[in-house]
């Protein structure tokens, strides 16, 4: 399980499956032990938050910041409408577990 949140923790997110091909090397070696950053399908996140703590910034170079309304933090970069660029912590496996979200993106 792969999971991650704002700063302020008013946003939770999770990727259930991260493929090792989508994880680059480089990526992975300049992490830490547990914390990176991933391009997965946008349909493989799952968010956890009110509707309304979630916002959309439409940047010049065509990408889309989703970022919590309340913290500031970036959650997800929509880089195409299937791909997004997410930061997450792998925190285990956990069969049993169901996702919580209020919605799915």
């Amino acid at each position: 399980m792969y999971r991650g949140s704002c700063n302020c923790q008013a946003i939770q997110y999770e990727v259930d499956h991260i493929d090792e091909r989508d994880a680059d090397n480089e990526t992975l070696s300049l992490a830490d032990t547990r914390t990176f950053r991933v391009t997965v399908s946008k349909e493989q996140l799952l968010i956890d938050c009110a509707p309304s703590a979630l916002a959309t910034l439409h940047e010049a170079n065509g990408e889309t910041h989703h970022v919590c309304n309340l913290c500031g933090s970036v959650i997800y970069v929509e880089r195409s409408p299937h791909s997004v660029v997410v930061e997450v912590t792998y925190s285990g496996h956990d069969i049993l577990s169901e996702p919580h979200c209020q919605f799915v993106i």
